[in-house]
């Protein structure tokens, strides 16, 4: 049971973090603040879509650092046609590809500075409880 139940936890709790960021920086650069399931959507899509633009031209260019940089650069820009086609305007309208960019650029720096947060206060974590291993 539990083998099925830890995950499903972890990926819901990790929908709704990267729901909330969506909403944060669409927030910051949009100006408004849009709806809780719009940004669920937007970010399973993104997640789905991401991962399968990659899976695919890791298998077409094969793996190396210009790959790398083009999936980057493709999956940078999928992020952002999601948002703009999913993440609507209090109006109903689209926010444009040029705002759905920048939104997913804030989300990067977000989800980054996120990440060293994370790995400073785990990581400090980690070498504390390696020091009291004798």
């Amino acid at each position: 049971m539990e083998l099925i139940l830890y995950p499903v936890i972890a990926l819901v709790i990790g929908i709704a973090i990267g729901a909330a960021i969506i909403m944060l920086a669409t927030k910051m650069v949009g100006g408004f603040s849009p709806s809780f399931l719009s940004c669920v959507l937007a970010a399973i899509a993104a997640t789905i879509a991401g991962g399968a633009v990659s899976y695919v031209l890791q298998m077409v260019l094969g793996a190396g650092g210009l790959s790398a940089l083009l999936s980057l650069i493709i999956v940078f820009l999928v992020y952002a046609a999601i948002i703009n086609f999913l993440v609507k305007r209090p109006d109903g309208g689209q926010m444009g590809f040029g705002k759905a960019a920048l939104v997913t650029l804030v989300v990067i720096i977000i989800e980054i500075v996120l990440c060293v947060i994370l790995f400073f206060v785990f990581g400090a974590a980690l070498f504390a409880m390696l020091g009291t291993v004798h």
